[in-house]
C-alpha cells in the first residue's frame, strides 16, 4: 500500500526526530483506535514482541521509536495527517 504524506506530517516527523520507515511500519503493523474522522495508530507492546523475530534487522535499527511513537492518518488510512511521541498513557477521545 502507497501512503502519502502531508506537509504537516512531513514536517513533524522531521521536527520529533520519527523516520518516516517507523511510521510507515506502524500503520502496516500497528493496532488502532477510530476516531471522529481519523485513524489513530499504536504499537502496543504485545504487538512489538510478535513482530519482533520476523523482523529482527528493523528491530534492531529502530526499536526505540516504535513502542513510543502514534500515527494519525485519513479515514482510508492511505495518508498520514501527524505522527506523534507518546509520554504516557494513550487517552484517545
Amino acid at each position: 500500500m502507497q501512503i502519502e504524506y502531508t506537509e504537516h506530517a512531513k514536517k513533524r516527523c522531521q521536527q520529533r526526530g520519527i523516520p518516516l520507515e517507523v511510521v510507515n511500519f506502524i500503520t502496516e503493523n500497528g493496532d488502532y483506535h477510530r476516531t471522529h474522522e481519523h485513524k489513530k495508530f499504536f504499537m502496543p507492546k504485545k504487538r512489538i514482541n510478535q513482530l519482533r523475530y520476523k523482523n529482527k534487522s528493523f528491530f534492531a535499527k529502530f526499536d526505540k521509536y516504535l513502542s513510543n511513537t502514534a500515527v494519525v492518518c485519513n479515514q482510508n488510512s492511505d495518508t498520514v495527517i501527524t505522527a506523534m511521541k507518546v509520554t504516557g498513557p494513550i487517552r484517545w477521545n
